[in-house]
């Protein structure tokens, strides 16, 4: 069976989750999250979903299972569920996108969703007030540091095929995506 999966890419705030759930709702395209992944072990732990103790247990399971776990149970997900075409977000390093690239070759593709201004990331996550957001622009921005340091995702970035700029409307995130869908990723499906 052929596989088409899109894969998403970006900074925390950069509207990667938008991407994901509007190609979900509008083509019924499942969903993945490696976030959620990580989220729900904190849960089962009774761990504060803070943006610190999730890089933690994103740590721990690295060195655990090695880098890129998550991304391997959302393969086999993917090939057990026999989807042909699947989202996922929160994909942060090469090596997590090395284990899409060895699983689904020519039918995965990266999407890069950036916001050019830090601030407007930043006042985006203080309006969305979910328990991983930061609680100050410093904080925030500290946050972005560790996350290049434990993930080296300015290097995963460098090999997306696609890019959507996020500085605009929502209604503009969603025309790019209609326009990619339309001439590039779903064209053959």
């Amino acid at each position: 069976m052929s596989h088409f999966i899109i894969g998403v890419i970006g900074q925390n705030g950069s509207g990667k989750d938008e991407v994901v759930k509007y190609l979900h709702h509008r083509y019924g395209i499942p969903l993945l999250s490696t976030g959620d992944m990580v989220r729900r072990i904190a849960a089962e732990k009774g761990i504060e979903p803070s943006r610190p103790n999730l890089q933690k247990i994103s740590e721990e399971y690295f060195r655990q299972h090695g880098r890129g776990c998550f991304v391997r149970l959302m393969v086999e997900q993917i090939k057990k569920n026999h989807w042909k075409t699947a989202g996922i977000t929160g994909i942060r390093s090469p090596e997590d996108v090395r284990i899409l690239k060895d699983a689904f070759g020519r039918n995965f593709t990266l999407v890069h969703v950036y916001v050019s201004n830090p601030r407007v990331r930043y006042e985006r996550m203080v309006k969305r007030s979910e328990a991983r957001d930061s609680q100050s622009y410093e904080q925030f921005l500290a946050n972005d540091r560790r996350e290049e340091e434990i993930f080296s995702l300015s290097e995963a970035i460098k090999q997306a095929d696609y890019n959507l700029s996020n500085d605009g409307t929502l209604a503009d995130l969603h025309r790019q995506i209609e326009k990619l869908v339309k001439n590039t990723l779903l064209k053959n499906q």
